[in-house]
């Protein structure tokens, strides 16, 4: 048993080492083969980034292919605040691999997994991140520290039925998934992709998206997506290689995706998650995506509201500028955070107070080919209303507290 987590991870790397060998074929983004590759597109459960874009890069026949892709970050961080300052050097990265096939006129299936180095490429407390909390529902406390991916982030097949032309009925199941709440999470969101490090409000935003025992039914046509999803509010293990995978369905959600272009995706979603009275919470979620190959922007808000405290609510906005080999990145987020984190108030009177965050970065393509990109970039984060905290808080940050992420990244296109 002690064994089983480095299995996973060397079939992981014999998994990404024998990708390559698949003889690449291009496939058309007309409308009619986009929507022959439906399921294609879907990029976490049954969530789909807006644009005509695959995904993944694709290798095979008619009838069947392969899929893959992946992204990786080799980052050294340095803060500058606090009286002690941190510098750390890791990785955060991710790789999915599938296959694709028809079956007759109208049926398509998919099935697909992703796999993350992270709980070997980031120690189990996390990476610098000032300003960064995780609650308990996000596996274990964390503050100013982002916690890695699981060594699993999705176990599972999906069948689609064709009503229409443009039109699908379309049934997920997996062991370990993404239910249908919120938009993409940020590392495989087309204008969050290319980030360093997790937006800071990860712990509101994004907590929800990996799950166990999920099913989702949905409906979607050119212009609308409906989605209906039951599931388990499973929390990973402190080292992040492992998550509950036989627990009881006790969670649901629903997302509604407008999508008057091809290029624009509108979402709302809702979802009730838990049956405890200390982890139980209902996530309310809405977004606007906007893609294109020279600009992908999002912009975000989710509630979080829970049994036990007060509710939380962050809002972000992320914009991506790509041309040629340069890209350039920008983030800013609002999040409320547990007021007891900074003591500036009662410790025992449940509130939260909200923080700004703003990100901006330049990546540079070294390498730019139509399948694999190879890059150097910087981002530089900057807080707001520090100035406002307590004065233990103030001496724990410093005046103006920032961090430098520098790095190195590969990705598929």
């Amino acid at each position: 048993m002690h064994n089983a987590p480095h299995m996973k991870l060397r079939l992981a790397v014999l998994l990404l080492a024998a990708l390559p060998a698949f003889a690449q074929t291009a496939f058309p983004t007309d409308d009619v083969a986009l929507d022959s590759l439906f399921l294609l597109r879907h990029v976490s459960g049954t969530t789909m980034n807006p644009g005509t874009r695959l995904p993944h890069l694709v290798s095979g026949g008619d009838t069947w292919s392969f899929f893959h892709s992946f992204n990786a970050h080799v980052t050294y961080v340095s803060e500058s605040g606090p009286e002690e300052q941190r510098n750390e050097t890791f990785s955060t990265n991710w790789l999915t691999a599938g296959v694709h096939g028809q079956l007759g006129e109208r049926m398509s299936f998919l099935v697909r997994g992703r796999v993350s180095a992270e709980p070997y490429t980031i120690p189990e407390e996390g990476y610098p991140q000032i300003l960064q909390y995780v609650s308990p529902e996000g596996g274990q406390v964390l503050l100013d520290r982002m916690r890695p991916h699981d060594l699993i982030g999705e176990a599972a097949a999906e069948i689609a039925f064709r009503t229409t032309q443009t039109s699908f009925l379309h049934l997920y199941a997996a062991a370990i998934g993404d239910p249908a709440l919120g938009a993409p999470p940020a590392a495989l969101r087309a204008s969050g992709t290319d980030f360093a490090e997790a937006p800071l409000s990860w712990d509101v935003q994004e907590s929800f998206h990996h799950k166990t025992s999920v099913i989702t039914l949905g409906y979607s046509s050119k212009v609308l997506n409906l989605e209906y999803s039951v599931f388990h509010d499973a929390i990973s293990t402190p080292d992040y290689t492992e998550i509950e995978t036989d627990g009881d369905i006790d969670s649901s959600s629903m997302r509604l995706t407008l999508m008057p272009t091809r290029n624009m995706a509108i979402q709302v979603s809702r979802g009730e998650l838990g049956e405890d009275d200390l982890t139980k919470r209902e996530i309310t979620s809405a977004s606007i995506g906007y893609v294109t190959d020279a600009v992908a922007t999002t912009a975000l808000w989710t509630r979080r509201e829970t049994e036990t405290g007060p509710a939380s609510t962050a809002y972000g906005l992320e914009l991506t500028l790509r041309a040629a080999r340069s890209t350039i990145m920008g983030r800013a987020e609002w999040v409320d955070r547990p007021t007891d984190l900074f003591l500036t108030r009662d410790p025992f009177v449940p509130t939260v107070e909200q923080t700004a965050h703003f990100t901006v970065g330049y990546l540079y393509d070294v390498l730019a080919g139509s399948r694999y990109r190879a890059g150097i970039g910087v981002n530089i984060d900057y807080h707001q209303n520090t100035h406002e905290l307590e004065e233990l808080a103030e001496e724990r940050y410093g005046h103006k507290p920032q961090s430098i992420y520098a790095f190195v990244r590969f990705r598929t296109r």
